[in-house]
């Protein structure tokens, strides 16, 4: 083969490389679960996988209230602290908390397909019912 058809053919490999990986993935999906008393607002969350969402934890309640999942497949990329509280002595895989009357948000893909269980770290809460599921097909 001759040396130029090479160049060119690795040259159009390049490119094509290059255009795929400058591609954005689009903006984030918002997906707003509020919490009030012991009780988020949905119990289930239908998710598509590869999809990149923003999970706005909008808290309406007196006192601090999270989100968290112990095993998921995804890919999370940015989330707010954990506002001090230990989590049970849990790392989740996904987590999100919000304080009394405020808002926390996490972004994340989920990676494979299944159901998960969500719920709400602080002692005593999922016991009380803070408790629901994310499918992702």
């Amino acid at each position: 083969m001759k040396m130029w058809i090479k160049v060119a053919l690795a040259a159009a490999a390049m490119a094509a490389l290059v255009g795929c990986s400058s591609k954005a993935a689009g903006p984030a999906e918002v997906v707003t679960l509020k919490v009030e008393g012991y009780s988020f607002g949905q119990k289930e969350i239908a998710l598509q996988k590869g999809k990149t969402y923003q999970l706005v934890l909008d808290n309406k309640d007196v006192q601090l209230h999270d989100f968290s999942i112990d095993k998921i497949a995804v890919k999370a990329e940015h989330a707010n602290d954990n506002h001090g509280h230990d989590m049970g002595g849990k790392k989740p895989d996904l987590h999100v908390a919000a304080d009394a009357g405020k808002s926390g948000t996490v972004t994340f893909t989920p990676t494979a397909a299944g159901s998960y269980t969500f719920y709400c770290t602080v002692d005593g809460h999922k016991d009380a019912g803070m408790v629901g599921k994310v499918v992702v097909k």
